[in-house]
């Protein structure tokens, strides 16, 4: 649970600037928005460290990670999260599988 705080602080710090004014999502601004959210996962590094993955695992996870947040991404998405402070509901189950899958598949953890 703790990992998954990290990555969706990690994933959602840089909205807010990145969104301001209700701009329109196109193809640039979320691979712009993707490779941010890759560099502020990165930064954790610490945190994924004193969990126990390994920089590889840290940089597989990131990647995998903000891939598919990124894809979640549309117009309509960044206009709640703006009003709203937070991703809608169903967005942040999404979010939390697929990063979940991430960690699984990076780290070779199979259930």
């Amino acid at each position: 649970m703790k990992t998954f705080l990290v990555l969706l602080a990690a994933l959602l710090a840089p909205l807010p600037a990145f969104a301001a004014g209700g701009i329109t999502m196109t193809p640039e601004m979320r691979q712009t928005l993707q490779a941010k959210m890759h560099q502020e996962c990165l930064a954790k590094e610490g945190d994924f460290a004193r969990q126990g993955y390994t920089k590889a695992q840290t940089a597989a996870i990131c990647k995998c990670s903000t891939q598919q947040t990124a894809a979640l991404f549309n117009s309509q998405t960044v206009s709640y999260i703006l009003t709203h402070g937070a991703m809608p509901a169903d967005m942040q189950r999404k979010v939390s599988s697929a990063t979940a899958g991430c960690i699984k598949s990076s780290t070779g953890v199979r259930k």
